[in-house]
């Protein structure tokens, strides 16, 4: 009886692992599906996630560069890399507006520029502007006639400066004396090298107006603009002699004209002058009557007191020819340069 338990007993548990066999086996069926449907379901979203990835070109004051970034707007973006916008820097396109992918972002830094004027220097942050509305921009006021350099027109980059130079005129004006010229009168009564003065000159004066032209302070240019006599200047009235006197032993000659000739000498040739007369020792000469008309009164230094009456055929120019009464005289003669006197 108790055999017979012991088998109904076992049988029984038996049966029951039998049964419980296949539960075992769909469980271990569930749970892989269970895994692949999560491993599904997380490259999904991999998949998704890199799909919101965007790649955007920076371009940050000239340098590039190309960054990944999840962000919807330009403003988000900025925030995410840490890049900080300066007071006047710009940044395109704008902060409020989305971000795609491929995208351009592109940040304008604002650069000092330094501006000399009224003797100091001020620097001024700016993005590329003309130099006329840099200046208006920050309230630099321009006279008329101010030089600026760059010009006006200019566009300002880095690393450039303005100088203001200010420019102003004034017109001034400068007395100056008015030296007198001096007239000098012909005063046939007094020798040649004698002069003396018959009225004493008086200095005038006039106004000169110019217009200077002043760069900062300085002055660098002068134009003349007129120029007025206030007092007239008196002339100085000087005689001057004109006589022309040669003394001579206890005599005194007066003439007209000195030359330097080359004087020889000659004697009787049996002939009357030129001038039909007959020679005389220590009066009569030979000249070019071109030069000494005939008929002339001479002075001959070293001869004497003479008469132009003849001519000759050697005697050219500044020649002259003197008669004595023997060829001995006209030996020791000889020839030698010798002024001349013209009488009057």
């Amino acid at each position: 009886m108790v055999q017979k338990q012991n088998n109904e007993q076992a049988f029984w548990q038996f049966d029951r692992l039998r049964a419980a066999r296949p539960r075992r086996r769909l469980c271990k069926l569930n749970l892989t599906v269970f895994v692949l449907l999560l491993v599904m379901l997380f490259g999904i979203a991999a998949f998704a996630y890199a799909m919101t990835e965007k790649k955007v070109e920076l371009i940050d004051d000239g340098i590039v560069r190309t960054v990944a970034t999840r962000a919807n707007t330009v403003g988000d973006f900025l925030r995410q890399q840490d890049i900080m916008l300066g007071e006047l820097d710009v940044v395109e396109p704008a902060e409020d507006a989305g971000l795609e992918d491929e995208a351009q972002v592109v940040i304008r830094r604002a650069f000092d520029v330094a501006v000399t004027a009224d003797f100091q220097t001020k620097s001024y942050l700016t993005q590329p502007q003309t130099v006329r509305d840099f200046l208006a921009a920050n309230n630099v006021t321009l006279g008329e006639h101010d030089w600026v350099s760059p010009a006006l027109d200019h566009v300002l980059a880095k690393g450039e400066n303005v100088v203001v130079n200010r420019i102003t005129y004034r017109q001034t004006q400068v007395k100056e004396a008015i030296v007198p010229q001096t007239v000098r009168r012909e005063d046939a009564s007094m020798n040649v090298g004698q002069s003396k003065i018959i009225q004493e000159g008086k200095a005038g004066e006039k106004t000169i107006t110019s217009l200077v032209t002043y760069k900062d302070g300085v002055p660098i240019a002068k134009q003349e603009l007129s120029r007025a006599v206030t007092t007239e200047p008196v002339e100085k009235v000087m005689a001057v002699g004109t006589r022309r006197v040669i003394s001579r032993g206890n005599k005194t000659y007066e003439y007209t004209d000195m030359l330097a000739m080359k004087a020889s000498a000659y004697t009787h040739t049996g002939n009357n002058t030129a001038s039909g007369t007959k020679p005389k020792a220590g009066y009569t000469v030979a000249v070019d009557p071109s030069v000494i008309p005939l008929g002339s009164m001479l002075y001959v230094d070293g001869y004497g007191y003479a008469k132009a009456e003849d001519t000759g055929g050697a005697i050219t120019g500044n020649r002259i020819d003197l008669f004595f009464n023997s060829e001995q005289e006209c030996l020791n003669w000889g020839v030698r340069t010798v002024r001349v006197y013209v009488l009057k």
